[in-house]
């Protein structure tokens, strides 16, 4: 027995549950009952009656917490279910109904839950636990007892019991039937602030605007100045594409509660959700006054201020935040892009260097690389990059795609391709890797191996637009398998229509084609889209071909202006203009 209670120090903790009374102590062996009380830590909320322990009450414990451990939840969840039903106590019907929900055994969860409501009428986790599996189970009727339940277990009127309704119902799959239970609920507390933005946020989370707005709207019309109504009609309205009545909306609510900081802050983020910054950091400016030591304030200002290249202000809210000891990585690495922007590498490199964790450790250390080759040499960059530690495998992969592009950059190919073997030896098959291979090959006049590891993508990722279009033009430019390459590009094309890169690949393959009317449309999309000098080559070149030399000159100068060192554009104005 000393044995046996040793074993199970451990399961009450992991349990959380006391020793309690047997309803019937006669169904186990008197000789096995143990004299003294043994306290179940952790569940003081939920009392049961202490009372001993047998030796085959702990066995079923056993097994259960044994079985958990295991990953085999519906037998632990079953062993917890039978212990809760012998003994009666209100803690393993809660660990048995937690279980079997996890393990999805809705029967014995359900079993559970009803165990576990009876012994804690008063446990709102019970309720809400009971009312979730019987709405899942389509047993509405049943569900509303204990959601009305959990409305007069609130403890200010209904504001945290339809809080609490809200939340299991927003979990339901069938979001029509949670709908429906809520407005069961609503019904008969037609005058209740409470429950109509219940209704209505429900109806938001399911994504039923039209019937989210009708609630808002009812609810406004008996409070016109409730904050977190007009919140959630600007929330409703700018998920239905209405932005200027959604902005609206949130101002009428700052009027009301124009020193609230939460709403505020709302209005400033949906304002850089729309993309308009510029408000956005005015907004933003007024919180940091109201709110001068809050980290994410200043950070969000020190962005905007970036953004709007307003680099000393940026400058000044980045080292409020390192002065406050808070979002320091990402404090420094912003002070690094600002150093680098102003040209001063050194100051760069020593803010890149300070970021130590964080998500934007990897690419600090990747500018670090960078900073270093452009000042101390290639060598240099590369041995920094090698005296990294990664601390998960995408790092390792990602040092190891920017050394190879270091070296493609530098013209050193050969090497390029041998970080890639390397790489690929360790991460084989991995798309990125595959990728990069592929484009160095290019670079190196290796046709056969771009092709084959291109084709390798494919292989995994039919669909890969970056690889059909990659292959695509590649054969369309390099080779006369105009018609594959066709083919390729088009199902890229299919996927991203807009995307410039494959605008032009399309109009290149229609150019190899001898569709220059349809390869003239698709460059100049391409052009409007995004200037790039390959595109205003390929265009001029189009051009050329269709007669019009007067249009063809005018794009390639036009280009040559804003790219005066495009190695191509500079290539195929040669070719074409010089006597």
């Amino acid at each position: 027995m000393k044995r046996i209670l040793m074993l199970m120090a451990g399961v009450w903790v992991l349990a959380g549950c006391t020793a309690v009374a047997p309803r019937d102590e006669a169904a186990l062996p008197a000789d096995e009952v143990v004299q003294e009380e043994v306290p179940f830590p952790g569940a003081e909320s939920e009392k049961a009656p202490p009372v001993e322990l047998s030796s085959g009450l702990l066995y079923q414990l056993l097994v259960g917490e044994v079985a958990a451990q295991r990953g085999e939840l519906e037998m632990s969840a079953h062993a917890y279910q039978q212990a809760a039903a012998y003994t009666r106590d209100p803690r393993l019907a809660r660990r048995a109904t937690q279980i079997a929900v996890y393990a999805q055994d809705y029967t014995t969860a359900l079993k559970a839950a009803r165990l576990w409501v009876e012994l804690s009428p008063e446990a709102v986790e019970a309720q809400q636990s009971l009312a979730a599996l019987l709405i899942r189970r389509g047993q509405a009727d049943e569900a509303m007892i204990h959601l009305e339940k959990l409305l007069t277990l609130s403890p200010d009127g209904t504001a945290h019991g339809f809080m609490l309704v809200t939340n299991i119902l927003a979990r339901e799959q069938d979001k029509r039937r949670a709908l429906q239970v809520m407005e069961a609920l609503v019904a008969p507390r037609s005058d209740d602030v409470n429950a109509v933005f219940a209704y209505a946020n429900l109806a938001y989370l399911v994504e039923e605007f039209p019937r989210a707005m009708q609630q808002v709207d009812r609810l406004l019309a008996m409070q016109p100045k409730l904050p977190r109504a007009l919140v959630l009609k600007a929330n409703v309205l700018r998920k239905m594409g209405r932005d200027e009545e959604a902005l609206a909306a949130y101002r009428r609510a700052l009027e009301t509660l124009p020193k609230d900081s939460a709403l505020r802050l709302g209005y400033a983020r949906m304002l850089v959700d729309m993309e308009r910054l510029p408000e956005a950091r005015e907004q933003f400016r007024l919180l940091g006054k109201e709110l001068p030591d809050n980290a994410d304030v200043a950070y969000a200002e020190g962005l905007l201020a970036m953004q709007a290249g307003d680099l000393a202000q940026a400058e000044k809210h980045f080292k409020r935040l390192l002065k406050l000891g808070q979002r320091v990585d990402e404090a420094a690495y912003a002070l690094g892009q600002i150093a680098e922007n102003r040209e001063r590498p050194d100051e760069a490199l020593r803010w890149y260097q300070q970021v130590t964790d964080g998500n934007n450790y990897l690419d600090a250390m990747v500018r670090s690389a960078v900073l270093i080759h452009r000042q101390q040499g290639l060598e240099a960059a590369r041995a920094y990059l090698r005296g990294i530690v990664p601390q998960t495998s995408q790092q390792e992969l990602r040092l190891r795609l920017v050394e190879g592009e270091l070296l493609r950059d530098a013209g050193q190919a050969e090497a390029a391709q041998q970080v890639y073997d390397e790489a690929l030896a360790e991460f084989p098959d991995n798309i990125e890797l595959l990728y990069a291979r592929a484009m160095n090959a290019e670079g190196m006049g290796r046709l056969d191996l771009l092709e084959r590891d291109l084709n390798a993508i494919l292989k995994q990722e039919p669909d890969n637009v970056q690889a059909l279009n990659a292959l695509g033009y590649t054969l369309a430019d390099r080779t006369d398998r105009y018609q594959e390459a066709y083919d390729l590009v088009r199902r890229a094309y299919e996927q991203r229509p807009d995307d410039p890169a494959i605008m032009d690949s399309m109009g290149w393959v229609l150019y190899r084609l001898g569709r220059l009317e349809e390869a003239e449309h698709h460059l100049r999309r391409a052009l409007d889209k995004h200037f790039d000098g390959e595109i205003a080559a390929h265009l001029g070149e189009v051009l050329w071909v269709l007669g019009r030399r007067d249009e063809a000159r005018q794009v390639w100068q036009d280009a040559l202006r804003r790219a005066p060192d495009h190695a191509l554009l500079k290539r195929v104005m040669e070719r074409y203009t010089r006597p």
